[in-house]
């Protein structure tokens, strides 16, 4: 059955399944920097290094995945009915449907291939529509300079550019930036990267993910809850790789901490 009336949601959320979280995520670099919490220690536990861009397979993620929240799939639909967090520092969490992912990506200016990069999940019934491109960092960096430019296929495979303008030098394990898209026609495919100078050392990765939710917590160790009706009631697709990733208001390394709640209606 699919929820139709408030009373719907009340005797679903009766039913709801919990799930809790303790992320250690590692110091971001600086103020206003996105930091992923993908490899991050506590639970769920640290995932794995997305395989290389060679690898010609692997590359897509699930809810089976280490790493992933690992949230039990629906009889019917999952929904968020409720987030609880709380951070050992000022900032805002985010949790997003981790996609495809690959790592390895070198430091010479130079343009890497992604073999065989294949489809986004099954789960993903729109061609990508709404899905970001980012780079993380899977092992920090050296010296940067220059712009990295990404060739991916928008929703309708079309293929386009997108450009960060200046990399973040010295990129520290854990650091993502969001690579700004040519459209607002989301992201089916990712196909090659471009370095326009060398960085001194490193290696970065490229995720594709889709946003779920988002929770800003504006005072440390004080706790922020949002309800079904807050958050809209987001869906969760079948196999999701739910993970977290964190915006940071300074560079101390946050904990973060609270519940998921998800309902089945």
């Amino acid at each position: 059955m699919s929820i139709v009336t408030v009373d719907d949601i009340a005797a679903a959320i009766a039913a709801k399944k919990s799930y809790r979280f303790i992320k250690n995520i590692t110091a971001p670099k600086a103020a206003g920097a996105f930091q992923s919490g993908w490899l991050a220690t506590g639970f769920p536990p640290p995932g794995t290094n997305p395989p290389a861009y060679t690898a010609g397979s692997g590359y897509t993620c699930d809810r089976t995945n280490t790493g992933s929240l690992g949230q039990l799939n629906a009889a019917v639909q999952n929904w968020i009915s409720k987030i609880a967090a709380s951070l050992s520092q000022v900032g805002t969490l985010f949790l997003a449907d981790r996609l495809w992912h690959c790592g390895g990506m070198g430091f010479a200016a130079s343009t890497y291939t992604v073999t065989t990069p294949g489809s986004l999940p099954a789960r993903i019934t729109d061609s990508g529509q709404g899905c970001e491109l980012w780079v993380e960092q899977n092992v920090a960096a050296g010296t940067a300079s220059g712009t990295l430019t990404c060739s991916y296929k928008d929703c309708n495979a079309a293929t386009q550019s997108g450009v960060i303008a200046a990399v973040v030098s010295a990129p520290v394990i854990g650091q993502m930036q969001p690579v700004p898209l040519a459209n607002h026609l989301g992201v089916s495919q990712l196909i090659s990267c471009t370095n326009s100078a060398t960085w001194t050392s490193g290696s970065f990765g490229i995720t594709i993910l889709k946003p779920i939710v988002s929770i800003e917590i504006p005072v440390v160790g004080v706790g922020r809850t949002l309800d079904w009706a807050s958050l809209g009631l987001p869906q969760i697709p079948t196999d999701a790789c739910l993970f977290f990733y964190f915006l940071a208001n300074g560079t101390t390394a946050p904990v973060a901490i609270g519940t998921i709640d998800i309902i089945d209606k």
